[in-house]
């Protein structure tokens, strides 16, 4: 038997509603579609519903979102992981699993098939609210902002959440001379691979686009050294402090040739944009720069 059946009446078995709807047939069973946004800094309509939950002697906290785009059939979760601070024992686990079972059953009933089987089947202790709208960019990191924005979860440091430092890149020239600390920290999405030297800034300016987009949250690992040709990174112009300076975020490319004792150099080093608008630039010779940082993802769109 499941966690799910033996669990408090007041927690349902999604596999054993599941059974329930299949065999009702009151609803087709067809298959999620699924794709990626032609151009990701394109905006449409999206739905979304806060996933709420009930336990005894406590109100309703919201515990997930999930997010629908009418236009591609997609739709997406994104719940809490911190299941043991939220709730205890048994109850935990079975939290666990029905955050787990919801994607398999959009999956199985398709989106309004699923809106209809929740709003018919789910019981007081978890609920979706009433759907509203947002306006979505990039499919997951609107998810990611919608969950930021109505969820609070515990922070779990390099587990779960990564620091957010101040300094903000400039995806255009480098950005004016600033301190870099810590602001506070944000749950990153299950699939990112966590380490404690990894950090999220944001991103200002519309070059990176449509990859980055201006006013991102994005994820940074630091550079270790190799080749840094073709990939997207972090450069500092170092400041006048030793914690300061203007930083920039581009597509580094590189020209090397032999100097006359057989040694390597730099001929030149190109800053390519993404966005056609903008152009290419070269770091100058005198500028006493640092490659910090290669970019890893974008967590969050820039309509946060």
């Amino acid at each position: 038997m499941s966690k799910c059946g033996r669990a408090k009446d007041t927690i349902p078995s999604l596999r054993r509603i599941s059974d329930t709807v299949k065999a009702s047939h009151l609803n087709p069973i067809r298959s999620l579609k699924v794709t990626t946004l032609p151009n990701p800094v394109n905006t449409s309509r999206a739905e979304y519903r806060l996933i709420e939950i009930t336990l005894p002697g406590r109100g309703a906290e919201v515990c997930g979102v999930v997010l629908w785009d009418p236009g591609s059939g997609r739709i997406g979760f994104r719940m809490r992981r911190d299941w043991d601070d939220f709730a205890p024992g048994e109850d935990a686990e079975v939290l666990r699993e029905i955050a787990a079972d919801l994607p398999d059953k959009a999956a199985e009933l398709g989106a309004e098939g699923f809106f209809a089987w929740v709003d018919d089947r789910l019981s007081n202790t978890v609920r979706f609210s009433a759907p509203d709208s947002t306006l979505m960019d990039r499919f997951e990191s609107t998810l990611s902002r919608l969950y930021r924005r109505h969820v609070a979860a515990t922070v779990r440091p390099f587990a779960t959440h990564l620091p957010v430092r101040a300094i903000r890149a400039a995806a255009g020239g480098f950005g004016k001379d600033t301190e870099d600390e810590q602001t506070g920290w944000v749950e990153v999405p299950e699939n990112l691979r966590l380490s404690k030297d990894m950090f999220v800034i944001r991103i200002v300016g519309r070059s990176m686009e449509p990859e980055i987009p201006a006013g991102s949250l994005c994820v940074f690992k630091p550079y270790r050294g190799g080749s840094r040709r073709g990939k997207i990174v972090l450069v500092q112009r170092i400041g006048a402090s030793e914690s300061g300076g203007e930083v920039t975020i581009k597509r580094y490319d590189s020209e090397k040739e032999e100097t006359a004792e057989g040694d390597w150099r730099h001929r030149n080093i190109r800053m390519n944009p993404e966005n056609p608008e903008y152009e290419a630039w070269d770091l100058r010779e005198a500028d006493r720069y640092v490659t910090v940082a290669e970019f890893v993802a974008v967590i969050e769109g820039s309509n946060a």
